[in-house]
């Protein structure tokens, strides 16, 4: 008798749906988060992963414009850049030390090697047939990937007609750099990217260029600092922001303290009192209460999802009837409530312990229970926004948040406080609809002209159908990069001890 596998089994051409596309932000609502946390560290990303490397791209430059004016360079900008990050990767595989680029090409040998030495020509340069294996895809490496932002950010360096140029203070920052090193370790590392190779006895050699060698003494630690810790400028609105600066300080303010808690950013919420007078307090407390309101939303949105591969894409009538039967059982207790002001008024949990909670729901698989966690989860937070709306208005007016979708007072008044004469059962209801419209609403919206279906779910005769189970997750705040920035500048060891510039830091921040 025959058998079938599903190994065997293809799709007739018009049944085929290759179109759908995952994503992180289902219901685009995160955009709020990055723009928050942009706001209290410009200038970082969370692929930015030492500080160094904004220094050295600035002497990289610099070097191949004299060798460009003297036409003593036949190599293409991008490859010597890109040859250069690789032979870094190659000068730090023995350091233990993350978010280097290359890393992982180095660490899984996919180089070859020619002579003894490690061909870096073979790794590294585009159009290079000779070897399938390159450490980057982009053409421009990491730098045109990861750190031009920033160093366009701090008007370091420009792009015009595909070549990388350097501004002023890109030309400083090189000169610093020139000065920290030594000239034989120069031309050395110079002569690598030349040649296309590196030995082990000249890794050996390069270990003063090692991405967390920068000398506390050194011209490149004093132009490194001063651009981390420094005040910004707005480029628009020629306002004047200190909260990267600030956020450095409650960093290592945090680990001075040897803190319990979970992270920073809980840390930083638990922290917070109203008379700080440290903006970038009062940004790291308003970050946590938009990650808590999306995290709340978005577990409603995978309660959605999962009835419907539980009740085998049903109609959308069976499928809300279900699910808010399913989360009436679980809210027993709150339905003696006439509506949801009433609710809320004996809702005193704290927003951390109840954000807790909604994690551990959805980490056991218990969806309804998660989106019964939401909901008293949104009514902590609307009593704190109630308690704190004028600081958090005027936050996001400052930095212009109020035009992000999800921010938290469009967030708070759009799921809690047009509902608040709402029964229990209205508003577990609205909220479904609710957060099945809006996903549509916002993945049709991503898709423009394209043709990749964002939808996790589709409507069908009646019908919804699955495409995707989601799953809540928060944005990640540039908090490592902030930290190896710290660590690479000898603030903190890196066991996460503050050092004596650390220390002194923090005894004569507000004095200077």
């Amino acid at each position: 008798m025959p058998q079938y596998h599903h190994s065997t089994i293809t799709d007739i051409y018009w049944a085929t749906n290759d179109g759908f596309q995952t994503g992180r932000d289902p219901m685009g609502i995160q955009n709020s988060s990055v723009a928050t946390y942009n706001c209290l560290l410009p200038g970082i990303t969370n692929l930015t992963g030492h500080i160094r490397y904004y220094s050295l791209y600035c002497w990289l430059l610099y070097e191949y414009d004299q060798r460009d004016k003297e036409k003593r360079i036949a190599l293409h900008q991008y490859n010597f850049l890109r040859r250069a990050e690789l032979v870094i990767a190659f000068i730090m595989k023995e350091r233990n030390i993350r978010s280097v680029v290359g890393a992982d090409f180095v660490q899984r040998r996919l180089y070859e090697t020619i002579d003894g030495a490690y061909n870096i020509a073979a790794g590294a340069d585009r159009g290079n047939t000779g070897n399938k294996n390159k450490y980057w895809s982009f053409p421009t490496g990491a730098f045109g990937q990861y750190y031009l932002g920033s160093l366009i950010y701090y008007g370091l360096v420009k792009m015009e007609e595909n070549r990388f140029y350097l501004r002023d203070k890109g030309k400083e920052m090189a000169r610093a750099f020139t000065e920290s090193h030594d000239e034989t370790d120069r031309t050395l590392f110079l002569d690598c990217i030349l040649k296309g190779s590196i030995s082990e006895d000249e890794i050996n050699s390069l270990q003063s260029m090692a991405l967390d060698c920068i000398a506390t003494t050194s011209e490149e630690w004093q132009v490194l600092n001063d651009l981390l810790i420094r005040e910004d400028v707005d480029k628009v609105t020629s306002k004047r922001s200190t909260l990267r600066r600030e956020s450095v300080y409650l960093m290592l303010k945090y680990f001075n303290e040897k803190p319990t808690s979970d992270g920073f950013v809980h840390h930083r919420f638990l922290a917070y009192r109203p008379d700080d007078e440290l903006q970038a307090s009062f940004g790291w407390y308003f970050y946590y209460l938009c990650e808590a309101l999306h995290y709340g939303i978005e577990s409603i949105l995978c309660l959605v999802l999962n009835m419907m591969f539980e009740l085998h894409n049903p109609p959308i009538g069976l499928l809300i009837r279900e699910t808010v039967n399913r989360v009436l059982n679980i809210l027993k207790e709150e339905q003696r409530y006439n509506n949801l002001e009433e609710w809320m008024q004996d809702c005193n949990q704290t927003i951390d312990r109840q954000l807790d909670s909604v994690k551990k729901a959805i980490k056991e698989r218990m969806y309804a229970d998660a989106m019964a966690h939401s909901l008293r989860l949104f009514l902590c937070l609307y009593k704190e926004f109630q308690h704190n709306k004028a600081n958090i208005m005027e936050f996001e007016q400052k930095h212009n948040l109020n035009i992000q979708r999800g921010i938290i007072s469009e967030g708070l008044t759009t799921y809690v406080g047009r509902y608040l004469h709402f029964t229990i059962e209205s508003y577990v209801e609205t909220l479904l609809h609710q957060v099945m419209n809006e996903h549509t609403m916002v993945a049709v919206g991503k898709m423009g002209n394209s043709d990749k279906d964002l939808r996790k779910f589709i409507l069908e005769n009646g019908h919804t159908v699955l495409v995707e189970i989601r799953y809540p997750n928060t944005t990640t705040p540039r908090i490592e990069s902030l930290h190896n920035f710290l660590v690479d500048l000898k603030y903190l060891t890196t066991d996460n001890q503050l050092t004596v510039i650390g220390r002194q830091y923090l005894e004569q921040y507000g004095k200077e």
